[in-house]
């Protein structure tokens, strides 16, 4: 365009100039005498040559300045594309590339140009996904952005961008906290010098880890340890899962007959020193409330990841924290701004869900109160025991989640036992109208997460107890209130703990056989607790059709599943404990279909983490006793089991 105005430019201009001494030379013809007639002849020609030789340099000269101009500002734009690692391709319809920019040429070669765009990013078809892609090659990283109507594709260099974003990531800081699990316990039965020891053996194995890693820390009090760490060393803490803190049980500092075991938590992904902080003591906290000797990663928008619990922890024999809750959940059931009070188990309710729920309802009568249990659905054997029981206007005792839910307002009580997560409830509006602060959970699950719904006053959750129903026996006992206990509550308590311990082969303590005594003296029978748990012939076939196809996915786990009939929960958690009765066998994994369509997976281990594995297929559970609920199809769900059991490391404390 500036070439043809510049030549148009010097036509005009050369008209002009030739144009005025035409005239005069025309006139001159005409006016002029002969020798005037020959010197402006002279001159005209010597005009005509001048002005000749003047248009014909121009010519020469204007394309060549032209095109030096057009060269150099086209170089000058390359040059500041490229300084920002942008190249520009363009090609034809067809997709054929026919001119690049220098910085493309440079990073993919002269031989580009005739090359397919297609081929050149990899793909098939063009599609709206397509047309914003990154791509890769020779180690540098490309974000590729394609223009199809104006036939242009932009490639922007981010590798260098990746690598400062990669490294921020990496050395992020992290906060931790860790504590020795149950340090009461040693604090109450150890000496001084013994306690010391422990405390050496912590901050030994701390210091030889920050030898190797990038890590601080310091004591802040008794047992109770911060530490700060990269997001770099994290990834590397959790690639090893933490296994560095089971070696401390091993420590040759430590006295003898003692098995020391750490909680820790750890939090990144927040700015803010103050809320990270807070955040590590919540991820600490989870980790306890799972059953100790755990270690639990936080961070914004993202579920909480676990690891470690390779054993039980030892068993801390004191009452504070139940004594606590006790005095605290009497206190709020004798409020006068309490009038109601609903109590939920879980669906599928099984007998420690019913036992504690029940002995809770009789505690609020008792007092008074207008009480309820949202509960309907049951396990088969739980459901045999409140026919045969003797449970008076039991209709009006368990309640429809409608029929809950109107009761809700600012004077109503609402308990979880046996249960702290509420997709497991059967009423989702359970909480609607309800005060967080009467909220109260007891229970003695391992949990996945926090329950952010209730006060942390008002939660108890203790995963070295047996069960509910010993929880909420020793709430009675230790608030002096079994005068408002009969027989029939006592033994169904007792049938709970009978239930959860598998008559106390398994997840026992003093305080479980101590729960046990007690509920006796109040009128509970061992022989009614052992014939609750007793299967008929009919449930005995189905325990041996679940088996029938038992198989070893490794060494001593054992799996065993059956999809074709309908099966209870407890029917499948009875035929889980029954793989487990062959010497040898670490952990049994038994999947049944329940009547809700969905497939119900019960797991029990000998010294092994079967928790872990529950929760690799979003279950969760005991260290020896877990399960999980799925609605995918059967042999999806059979698939992520074995997977879970292939997958999943330092599930064992056995060598």
């Amino acid at each position: 365009m500036k070439k043809s105005k510049s030549l148009i430019l010097l036509i005009v201009i050369s008209l002009f100039l030739l144009l005025i001494p035409t005239v005069l030379f025309v006139l001159g013809l005409f006016y002029l005498k002969p020798n005037m007639q020959i010197l402006i002849g002279v001159s005209y020609v010597i005009w005509l040559i001048i002005l000749i030789s003047l248009v014909v340099a121009i010519l020469k000269v204007l394309p060549k300045r032209l095109n030096l101009l057009k060269n150099s500002l086209n170089y000058y734009t390359e040059q500041e594309i490229a300084k920002h690692n942008l190249g520009l391709i363009i090609f034809t319809n067809s997709g054929e590339i026919i001119w690049t920019s220098d910085f493309i040429r440079k990073r993919f070669g002269d031989e580009i140009i005739g090359k397919n765009i297609k081929r050149l990013l990899n793909i098939n078809e063009w599609t709206n996904d397509n047309q914003h892609l990154k791509m890769i090659h020779e180690n540098s990283h490309y974000e590729v952005f394609v223009n199809l109507e104006k036939n242009i594709a932009t490639l922007q260099d981010e590798t260098i961008m990746n690598q400062i974003l990669k490294d921020y990531e990496s050395q992020r800081i992290v906060y931790g906290e860790i504590s020795i699990d149950n340090l009461s316990l040693f604090q109450s039965t150890l000496s001084e010098e013994e306690l010391f020891k422990i405390y050496t053996a912590v901050v030994n194995i701390l210091k030889k880890i920050s030898k190797k890693y990038d890590l601080v820390y310091r004591q802040y009090e008794n047992g109770h340890y911060l530490v700060i760490i990269t997001k770099e060393t994290l990834d590397q803490f959790e690639a090893n899962e933490f296994s560095f803190l089971n070696k401390i049980s091993d420590s040759a500092d430590l006295p003898k007959d003692i098995k020391l075991t750490l909680s820790a938590g750890f939090a990144y992904g927040i700015y803010r020193f103050d809320v990270l902080s807070a955040l590590a003591k919540s991820a600490l906290l989870q980790s306890e409330t799972r059953g100790g000797n755990q270690v639990t990663v936080l961070t914004k928008n993202e579920k909480p990841r676990n690891y470690g619990s390779f054993s039980e922890i030892q068993i801390n024999e004191s009452r504070t924290n139940v004594a606590f809750i006790a005095q605290t959940l009497i206190e709020k059931i004798q409020s006068k701004s309490i009038n109601k009070v609903i109590i939920y188990g879980h669906k599928n309710a099984d007998l420690d869900a019913l036992g504690s729920s029940y002995a809770l309802w009789k505690l609020s009568k008792a007092f008074g109160k207008e009480a309820y249990i949202q509960n309907k659905t049951f396990d088969d054997t739980t459901q045999r025991i409140i026919n045969s029981t003797l449970i008076e206007n039991r209709d009006e005792i368990f309640v429809a989640p409608k029929e809950a839910t109107k009761l809700n307002d600012d004077n109503t009580l609402v308990i979880l036992t046996d249960n702290s997560e509420l997709q497991r409830i059967e009423n989702k509006l359970a909480l609607k109208n309800i005060r967080k602060e009467n909220i109260f959970v007891l229970d003695h699950h391992r949990i996945a997460k926090n329950p952010d719904y209730v006060i942390p006053k008002n939660t108890h959750i203790d995963s070295s107890a047996s069960s509910a129903s010993e929880i909420v026996t020793e709430i009675i006992s230790l608030t002096s209130n079994s005068d408002k206990i009969d027989a029939v509550t006592a033994q169904l308590l007792l049938d709970g703990i009978y239930l959860d311990t598998n008559i106390f082969k398994k997840q026992t303590s003093f305080k479980t056989f101590q729960a046990a005594s007690i509920l006796s003296s109040w009128g509970a029978s061992t022989k009614e607790a052992v014939l609750a748990l007793k299967v008929n012939e009919e449930i005995y076939q189905k325990i041996n059709h679940l088996l029938k196809n038992l198989q070893e996915v490794k060494p001593g786990f054992y799996l065993a599943y059956a999809g074709d009939i309908v099966i209870s929960n407890d029917i499948i958690a009875a035929a889980s404990d029954e793989i487990l009765r062959v010497e040898g066998r670490k952990a049994a994994f038994v999947v049944g279909k329940l009547p809700t369509g969905n497939y119900k997976m019960s797991a029990r281990g000998i010294n092994t983490n079967v928790q872990v594995i529950a929760e690799a297929v979003n279950g969760g559970g005991h260290f020896g006793t877990a399960a999980a609920e799925s609605d995918e199809t059967l042999e999806v769900f059979i698939d992520n089991i074995k997977q879970a059991i292939v997958s999943v490391k330092n599930e064992s404390n056995i060598d």
